[in-house]
């Protein structure tokens, strides 16, 4: 159990290659990409001996984690935009200036404090002998 805390620090591990699934290409990441983990565990699902069940709780986290991140990333990319106006001006306003960093920083924690939340939704899903199992292909392992 001890090992899988290791999900919840990271949301992401070096990409491996998915294994092969009859009828079935899953994604393939670019050399050197992050993958995500939950990512990871749907691409052993059968390894991992996950349920039908199980596989659509883990494909409905990470895509509501994903459309999450992606309206959080488009907002933040705005605030750093306008902070970046506000520090381009002659006379800066540091309050102003102040208030802008605060929400950049907001927004940050909001994705991190998520990718956390949806690792241990995740890690919920999965029975102790699942995680188990996820522990070697976390590593780099088979």
């Amino acid at each position: 159990m001890l090992a899988f805390v290791s999900l919840i620090g990271s949301s992401c591990v070096p990409a491996q290659p998915p294994p092969s699934f009859p009828g079935q290409i899953p994604e393939r990441p670019v050399f050197g990409e992050d993958v995500p983990l939950i990512t990871i565990a749907l691409w052993h699902a059968r390894d991992l001996g996950l349920t039908p069940e199980q596989v659509r709780a883990l494909e409905t986290l990470r895509a509501d984690f994903q459309r999450m991140s992606d309206l959080k990333v488009a907002q933040l990319q705005r605030l750093e935009f306008d902070l970046q106006r506000l520090l381009n001006r002659e006379d800066v306003d540091l309050g102003r200036v102040e208030t802008a960093i605060r929400q950049v920083e907001g927004i940050r924690t909001e994705l991190r404090l998520g990718r956390i939340k949806t690792l241990e939704m995740a890690k919920a899903a999965l029975t102790p002998e699942q995680r188990l199992k996820l522990q070697p292909v976390l590593r780099g392992g088979p």
